[in-house]
């Protein structure tokens, strides 16, 4: 599968990013307009999108360009902030048929390349700690980290997201780090986990509580196998689930400790101790 990631400047083009929105998130009702979003690129936004030449569904975006009739499949899209190093990445999404090909790898890559050639340091984002393909894809292949958290970060959402408070983790992107570097080009061996603590408890994808006095090098914080398929079945363990990791993350990222890493089976994140 050939793969363009090139940025959007063309009206046309950019019209087509809501409807994209709408496939991945499934929420109509929280798209960005066109007209905003070609003010923020001509003010220095970045609008990219990942084009491939293949068959899709007659709603998928497409257009037609020099005979050809790629598909955009995939877009990342981010802004200034009020630190002259640091650039916002405020979305970045793939089709779910295309979910696991690379080429959010690719998006991530892109942005990079454009934030270093424009003098960025760093590259911020907000997810929900609590989807573990996220948490894998920034913290275990791309090599962000967290140490902030931000309750209730859009207030109520609709889609994918219905179903608890919007709470998000705040991810920090070194981008001349080498420990990225090697992440976005290599796949990162898996971390070790014997001997470490737990510092909460999980029974049957139930949480039940957590210990408040470790202050061991690194620790462990486990969150569900499938944290979509509890927003839509189950509405009482969302929410006791949200209460119960922002309770966790808050007190540790107080007492000094960053989210550097994920792992799997079951799924955690490895906390580190910055200092005392």
């Amino acid at each position: 599968m050939n793969v363009v990631i090139r940025e959007l400047h063309d009206p046309e083009e950019i019209a087509l990013i809501p409807r994209l929105e709408q496939a991945i998130w499934n929420d109509p009702s929280d798209t960005i307009r066109t007209g905003t979003l070609m003010a923020l690129v001509h003010e220095g936004a970045l609008l990219a999108g990942a084009w491939v030449e293949a068959a899709a569904a007659p709603t998928t975006p497409r257009r037609e360009v020099g005979g050809s009739n790629p598909q955009l499949v995939g877009f990342i899209f981010g802004f200034p902030t009020d630190r002259p190093t640091d650039h916002h990445s405020h979305m970045a999404g793939v089709l779910p048929e295309y979910q696991g090909s690379q080429i959010g790898l690719l998006l991530k890559r892109y942005q990079r390349d454009w934030a270093l050639s424009r003098g960025y340091e760093r590259v911020v984002w907000t997810f929900d700690p609590l989807r573990s393909l996220n948490a894998h894809f920034n913290l275990h292949k791309l090599g962000a980290t967290f140490n902030r958290y931000i309750p209730n970060c859009y207030g109520p959402m609709g889609g994918i997201n219905a179903g608890a408070p919007s709470d998000r983790a705040y991810a920090v992107w070194e981008l001349r780090s080498p420990r990225v570097f090697r992440r976005i080009y290599a796949p990162a061996p898996a971390t070790p986990t014997e001997g470490l603590i737990q510092a909460n408890q999980v029974e049957h994808q139930v949480p039940l509580g957590f210990i408040k006095d470790l202050s061991e090098a690194q620790i462990l914080v486990q969150i569900p196998e499938d944290w979509g398929h509890i927003l839509q079945t189950d509405p009482g363990l969302a929410l006791r689930w949200r209460a119960h990791s922002r309770e966790v993350f808050e007190h540790y990222f107080a007492q000094g400790y960053r989210a550097t890493e994920f792992v799997r089976g079951p799924n955690r994140y490895v906390l580190e101790r910055e200092h005392p």
